[in-house]
């Protein structure tokens, strides 16, 4: 795998004889989720993830 593949994502390897080093972007690794707290009562309640926009429960850990 190539060193310079951004670490959030998967990266999957597509490569051929023609491509020996081709990767496309897979899901996302969730590495800097954002906590979601409830107003007023401050209950953790979801984490979001800013890379991809993805809601993952207040249970999540990383």
């Amino acid at each position: 795998m190539s060193t310079n593949l951004d670490p959030r994502w998967e990266w999957v390897d597509i490569s051929d004889f023609a491509n020996p080093d081709l990767w496309v972007r897979g899901e996302c690794n969730h590495l800097t989720p954002e906590p979601v707290h409830a107003e007023p009562t401050g209950e953790l309640v979801a984490h979001l993830c800013p890379d991809c926009n993805a809601q993952l429960p207040a249970e999540w850990q990383p």
